[in-house]
């Protein structure tokens, strides 16, 4: 799950981000504004979008649901609240603190959906225990373990894509968080 959490989150903040990495630095306001504005339509692109044809997918979609339209609108807005508006920023930096909200807001997408849609997306060969074990693992979790797992994930997902650009062979495909949770709540618990 965080694997496909982390390159949505990528791809809606770098399409923030690539506009403005290469400029000098702009109003804070500016950039506020643009991300915003971004938000926004990946929100609405999101539930327009027709339902998910597999498990994974359905999950993706509701978390970053939750992500887009749910956590990042009053993120952004607490963010242009953090500097003065004409304030310059590089895109870069701007980059940095976007990221940094998004990661936040897929830790708490990835806590709610836990707890609201489990049962939803619990696979058809999962025991009963399933959605009690996916939870408690996922609330043993800090924030911060979350958070680092998205930024392993993204980085990873950002390796093979450059080797791929490159023809190099690509790294391991890094298995994140969610899915060895996902894996070890899969195994029947003992009898």
């Amino acid at each position: 799950m965080s694997r496909i959490l982390g390159l949505s989150l990528l791809i809606g903040a770098l399409g923030t981000a690539a506009a403005t990495a290469q400029q000098p630095p702009l109003p804070f306001a500016d950039l506020v504004t643009a991300a915003g504005e971004q938000i926004a339509d990946q929100c609405v692109r999101l539930l327009d979008a027709p339902p998910a044809a597999n498990e994974l997918a359905q999950r993706e979609a509701e978390m970053s649901k939750t992500v887009f339209c749910d956590c990042m609108p009053p993120a952004i807005v607490d963010l242009g609240r953090s500097r003065a508006a004409d304030s310059l920023t590089t895109g870069g930096e701007f980059s940095a603190l976007v990221l940094r909200e998004f990661d936040v807001c897929g830790a708490r997408a990835v806590r709610e959906t836990t707890r609201r849609d489990c049962a939803k997306f619990t696979p058809d060969n999962a025991p009963p225990t399933y959605c009690a074990c996916f939870s408690a693992a996922v609330d043993a979790l800090t924030d911060e373990q979350i958070v680092d797992d998205s930024i392993a994930s993204r980085d990873n997902l950002e390796q093979r894509r450059d080797a791929r650009g490159n023809s190099a062979p690509e790294p391991a495909l890094y298995e994140g968080l969610m899915a060895r949770i996902d894996r070890q709540c899969l195994v029947p618990p003992p009898q």
